[in-house]
Order: C-alpha cells, then sequence, then structure tokens
C-alpha cells in the first residue's frame, strides 16, 4: 500500500474517526485506525463495537491499493502535529512510514485481518434531518443521562418518532430534560427506541468534518435499523446502538399543578449561580433560592461558616416561596438552554420544579427540564 495525501486532508478524516478509538480495550485491535485505499479513495474507519464510524476522502493520489490496521496513539498525534503540505504513507512488511518534508515515522501495524467487521448501513426508510436542529436536541438532553450501570437503560437518550415530530427524553431520576419538535418527514410509522447517549455525542463532530459542497444542504440523514441508529452526513457514516428498555413512564413524573411561574434571565440567573455557589458545601452541592414579588435572593452555605448571598431581579407576584437546589444541576440545564429568558415554575418546596426556556414572545420552545429539590435545613 502506498498513497500520497495533503496534511491538512488526512488530519481532517482523523477527526472525524479518533474519537472513536477506545484507550483501555479488552481486544488490542479496536485501538487501531483502519485505512484503505481503493478505487481512487482513502477511507478510514474506527469501533470500539458500540459505535462505529467510517469516513472517506477522494483527495489522495493513490500508488498501490491496500488496507492496514495503524495503531491511533501515535498514527493520529503525529499527523495533527505535521506541517502543511504532503504526506506519504506507505506499507512495508508489518510496518506503515509516514513521511512529510523532513519528518519521518516508523510504525508497526496489527494484523488487518482481526479488525471486526464494520457494520453495514441499513438502506431502508431513510429520513432527512435538519444537522443543527437535531444537535440541538442532542445538546438539551444528553446532560441528563443516568451514569447508574445497573440501570442501562437510563445511560441513553429515549426516541420517540411520530408521523409529525420527534421528542428526545433523558433522566438520572434526579433530573430529567425532554425535547420535542415537529417534523415534516416520511415516517414508515410510530417508534421508540434507546439510543446510545455516547454514539450521539459524535455527530457533532461528525457534521463539523463536512466540506462546504457536503454541508450545503444542512441536512444529515438517518436509518433505523433492528439494533442500530445510524446516520450518514455527506461521506461519513456512523453507526450507534441502540440499548434494551423498557425506558421509565416519563410523563408520569412531570408534574401538571406547578401554579407559581418566574420568569427570569437566563444569563443573570448563570452568571448568580456561579458566584454564590463558590460557598456552597461541596458535599450536598447545594445553593437555596428564596421567591418572592419581583425579587430572587440566592444563597450558599459551607461547613466552615462561609457563605455567600446575592438578589436578582425576577418577574413574579404571588406566595414567597424558598426552594434548594444542586447548582451542579441548575447549571447544567442553564448551559444547555439557547433562550435568553427560562419560566422556573414550582408547587412547593419539596415537589419537582419545572424549567422551559421561552422566545421573546414569550412562547415555550419545546423543551423541558424537571428538577428535583434537595432538602432545606430544618425542612
Amino acid at each position: 500500500m502506498k498513497f500520497e495525501i495533503q496534511q491538512e486532508d488526512l488530519q481532517k478524516a482523523l477527526d472525524i474517526i479518533a474519537n472513536v478509538v477506545p484507550t483501555k480495550t479488552t481486544l488490542p485491535i479496536l485501538t487501531c485506525v483502519l485505512v484503505e485505499v481503493a478505487e481512487g479513495r482513502l477511507t478510514l474507519s474506527a469501533t470500539n463495537l458500540d459505535i462505529s464510524i467510517t469516513t472517506n476522502t477522494d483527495k489522495v493520489t493513490i500508488k498501490d491499493e491496500g488496507k492496514v490496521a495503524i495503531p491511533a496513539i501515535k498514527f493520529v498525534p503525529f499527523v495533527r502535529t505535521l506541517r502543511s503540505g504532503s504526506v506519504v504513507i506507505s506499507q512495508k512488511g508489518k510496518q506503515i512510514q509516514l513521511v512529510s518534508g523532513k519528518a519521518r515515522m516508523t510504525e508497526n501495524t496489527m494484523n488487518v485481518d482481526e479488525y471486526p467487521a464494520l457494520k453495514q448501513l441499513e438502506e431502508k426508510n431513510g429520513l432527512d434531518m435538519e444537522a443543527a436542529l437535531l444537535i440541538d436536541m442532542i445538546n438539551e438532553t444528553q446532560y441528563s443521562v443516568s451514569r447508574d450501570e445497573t440501570r442501562p437503560a437510563l445511560m441513553g437518550i429515549l426516541w420517540e418518532i411520530r408521523t409529525d415530530s420527534l421528542t428526545l427524553v433523558a433522566t438520572d431520576a434526579h433530573r430529567l430534560a425532554r425535547s420535542t419538535r415537529s417534523m415534516d418527514w416520511a415516517v414508515p410509522g410510530d417508534r421508540e427506541m434507546i439510543v446510545d447517549t455516547a454514539g450521539l455525542r459524535q455527530l457533532p463532530r461528525v457534521v463539523g468534518g463536512l466540506s462546504e459542497e457536503e454541508a450545503a444542504s444542512g441536512n444529515v440523514t438517518m436509518f433505523m435499523g433492528e439494533n442500530q441508529l445510524s446516520f450518514r452526513a455527506g461521506s461519513t457514516v456512523l453507526h450507534t446502538r441502540l440499548l434494551e428498555g423498557p425506558f421509565p413512564d416519563y410523563n408520569a413524573v412531570i408534574p401538571q399543578d406547578n401554579d407559581k411561574d418566574i420568569t427570569l434571565d437566563k444569563a443573570d440567573f448563570s452568571q448568580t449561580i456561579r458566584r454564590v455557589s463558590i460557598t456552597a458545601d461541596r458535599i450536598t452541592s447545594q445553593i437555596k433560592l428564596g421567591i418572592e414579588n419581583g425579587r430572587m435572593e440566592l444563597s450558599a452555605r459551607g461547613t466552615e461558616g462561609s457563605q455567600s448571598e446575592d438578589e436578582i431581579p425576577v418577574s413574579y407576584e404571588g406566595e414567597a416561596l424558598e426552594i434548594g437546589f444542586n447548582f451542579g444541576y441548575l447549571q447544567d440545564i442553564l448551559k444547555n438552554i439557547k433562550s435568553d429568558s427560562i419560566v422556573l415554575s414550582l408547587k412547593d418546596s419539596q415537589s419537582a420544579a419545572l424549567i422551559k426556556p421561552v422566545n421573546e414572545a414569550g412562547e415555550e420552545t419545546g423543551v423541558l427540564c424537571l428538577l428535583m429539590p434537595l432538602r432545606l435545613a430544618g425542612d
């Protein structure tokens, strides 16, 4: 195998797939990038068995076709540090040699025949989706995914696919995030599936690696398989696994009687939380909100006598109320909301709170976040 490619084109392709390569695995072959040159194209692939990504480019000059498995741990950073210019990669026996100007690297390869068979795209019922919208929906939910391996279904994001809408839901039992958008697509029928979050987090990198020509449509195409969800964006294909359920009935925990609505500026709220939380207890991470007509007081108290407080204006007229939250959970919600204003809906100090971003007209945007309160001292 021997081919020549520009450094920036090789690095761009490697950046799309490299994050999938596992650093720890019982199968050493998975630590490699699969490199294949054939029929005028360079194809790079990586997999950790749960996620696989394949991308290709025709910006390559092929002298000898072939396929090789190159350990990523040295290959990827070496390419990234090269100066701009031509890169020649050639295989000699069980070694690969990379030459660019005066820079040279020789690296042992692994047995390419041991590389697992990559998942194939099930090209049935492909659905075109706006890439930016899908990435927004993933960002609006993924921070609420559970890390509890004893509840694997909660480690994924629930997709509710309907003929006219898409809803994504994630929860770790302390918080919940739901994102819903109207869709104009030819869905063959309603479907629900739990998608591995780690795979979905690769999508922004895949979309970011598109060329200007590939990105012109602004769309990705989604393919629903029996046990995988796949995305095609330009010359890149991403496969991610589906998780076994069941997913809990999240609608049962969303309160319908929160009658105290507080409208506030997201940036002001977030900055004040950041400032006041400096003195919060490191174990409970509790911050207290005291709400009354036209104002919200935020306060936090540490175990060694430190305390802080601040106040922000809010739009609220009603009964005074105090409630405590984990400030880290609050910040996760706020930094994944794009709207400038939010509505905080409460019932009392012991009941789940709802946070909903609103647009300039005060209309909800399709995003709902639920957060369980912390018990305040003395309650």
